[in-house]
């Protein structure tokens, strides 16, 4: 996946590793990177050998937030900067493109400041590094938080919490992120990288389809005042991955003491087969 310029992206197995590469502005997001992020990170989504994202930042940040100098090309004519903020920018780190991508590990590196906090909100898990610093700086610029964080950010962290954090625009140190529960947990700079493969690579080796669904039920019900209708769908998911090939596979795995082989496309094919023919000829 060569071509980037904003953005540098690895693979790890099953697992791809997205990085912020804008080093010399603390990896600042300019409607360069906010294309480059979503054309990336669209090819991975539609990519069978990727089963979760690793997302980190180059150099010693993990985000500055938005690079205002983009505001300035803009109002001088770059005509661009324009259409890419006008069409990326709205996108890149929304919340139900989010929820609906391959699952998202945040190695926050470094500073991690405004939109380079409040997008870390939606990755599924996050881990620091000791050096990591994380700040709502909104309000000292004269803005107001984005990418919906003032509706996420008190169901992380709490409604006193978010409001002291969003209100004073304080810098916090990794291991207070961790306590208020921005971050799982915190680790040595060196190995924060390879904790987030690792942990990423864990949830890959699932299937692809059980983890979309698993994603989609939780924001669904994040988002639910229906109790009836939460536990309606919760049955529905429960019994469809019952009737799953990707369940008859694993029931077949333990019984053989192997391996499940989800990611093995022949393989599945041929479980998909064997049910057809059970199905067809009146078997279970």
């Amino acid at each position: 996946m060569a071509g980037y310029e904003t953005i540098e992206v690895e693979r790890d197995g099953r697992v791809a590793i997205v990085r912020f590469a804008r080093p010399d502005v603390m990896n600042a997001m300019n409607g360069q990177l906010f294309r480059e992020w979503v054309l990336a990170t669209d090819d991975l989504n539609a990519d069978p050998e990727v089963g979760a994202i690793v997302v980190t930042g180059a150099g010693r940040a993990f985000s500055s937030g938005a690079d205002v100098s983009d505001f300035r090309r803009a109002s001088e004519g770059d005509e661009q900067v324009k259409r890419d903020w006008a069409k990326y920018q709205p996108i890149a780190f929304a919340g139900e493109r989010l929820t609906a991508s391959k699952p998202l590990v945040g190695a926050i590196n470094g500073l991690a400041l405004g939109a380079g906090l409040t997008c870390t909100f939606w990755f599924d898990v996050n881990i620091a590094s000791t050096a990591a610093r994380f700040s709502m700086r909104f309000a000292a610029l004269g803005l107001t938080p984005e990418l919906d964080s003032a509706w996420l950010l008190p169901r992380i962290v709490g409604l006193q919490q978010a409001k002291e954090m969003m209100l004073t625009a304080r810098i916090y140190g990794a291991e207070e992120a961790r306590e208020l529960g921005l971050v799982r947990r915190v680790v040595e700079p060196e190995a924060l990288e390879p904790e987030a493969v690792a942990l990423a690579a864990e949830i890959a080796a699932h299937p692809v389809s059980t983890l979309a669904t698993i994603k989609r039920m939780v924001f669904d019900d994040l988002l639910a005042t229906d109790f009836a209708a939460i536990d309606a769908s919760s049955e529905r998911s429960f019994a469809e991955a019952r009737r799953s090939p990707e369940h008859r596979e694993a029931l077949r795995a333990l019984g053989q003491k192997r391996d499940p082989r989800f990611h093995d496309a022949e393989h599945m094919a041929e479980v998909v087969e064997r049910m057809r023919s059970r199905s067809s000829s009146g078997g279970s």
